[in-house]
């Protein structure tokens, strides 16, 4: 994603992964044994918890990294470290999803990477079967208008958004507009006024809650408060959600389940 070319003379075989959406990405496609490190965020699959932590993005440890001696490392584009492990001489592979469908094809370039493009292409096929199975289940069914919540600030999800598509995915309508921006911060009054009939928070691990949102002003008059609609996901979900990566599947599915639980188990 920084316009560069990256060439590996042979298979990797000493990887070290600088997201938890790459983490779990070269896990679901069989490479997790050339792991030798991840970032401090990483911690899908549970296994991944054992390998040496190398910090995160925006805060590595560049010595440790050095010393685990990796022959590829996989950053995101937005920080300086792919040029930082450049400079030492270390291939650097830096770039992440930002829409739905650049996460099938990051399955795709982490398998040509480590070897494994049979295993990515048959992980793009499940995944997208499995979300579109949910999809249908949920289409002929109302849709809920939805606002989800990244933090209080307010700040959530527009529709564009890899997560706004999940939760479309899921049979939700999204009360965030395009106009908007894929992850907005949104004047309070007008969550007030979109009045939506449900409120998923993303932020629950964080300290807000049920009661934290009925206790700000004009909330408590809002639909969703009213009829006990207010779902708080645990930090499991949350990661689901929040990472581009394998399981999207799970995060369409917890979002059904909340907004259908009498149809999807």
């Amino acid at each position: 994603d920084l316009g560069r070319e990256v060439t590996l003379q042979s298979e990797p075989q000493r990887v070290i992964t600088m997201l938890p959406s790459h983490t779990e990405t070269l896990c679901a496609i069989g490479a997790c044994d050339k792991l030798v490190g991840r970032d401090s965020y990483s911690n899908y699959p549970a296994e991944v918890e054992m390998l040496r932590d190398v910090g995160s993005a925006f805060g590595p440890s560049i010595e440790v990294i050095v010393v685990l001696e990796p022959d590829l490392v996989i950053v995101d584009e937005s920080s300086d470290l792919a040029a930082s492990l450049e400079s030492l001489g270390i291939t650097v592979w830096a770039g992440s999803a930002q829409t739905f469908e650049e996460v099938f094809d990051t399955f795709d370039t982490l398998g040509q990477l480590v070897n494994r493009e049979a295993e990515a292409a048959a992980l793009s096929e499940q995944v997208r079967t499995e979300i579109e199975g949910i999809a249908s289940l949920v289409a002929e069914q109302p849709n809920p208008t939805v606002y989800y919540e990244i933090d209080p600030s307010p700040y959530s999800v527009g529709p564009e958004s890899f997560i706004g598509v999940l939760l479309a995915k899921a049979g939700g309508n999204n009360i965030v507009t395009a106009d908007l921006g894929d992850f907005p911060q949104l004047d309070p009054e007008f969550v007030v006024a979109a009045d939506p009939d449900i409120i998923i928070l993303g932020d629950a691990p964080y300290g807000e809650s049920s009661e934290t949102v009925a206790a700000r002003a004009g909330w408590d008059s809002m639909t969703a408060v009213n009829a006990d609609q207010v779902y708080e996901l645990d930090a499991a979900t949350v990661d689901a959600v929040s990472r581009p990566g394998p399981r999207i599947v799970e995060a369409v599915r917890a979002f059904a389940q909340l907004l259908y639980p009498d149809l999807i188990d």
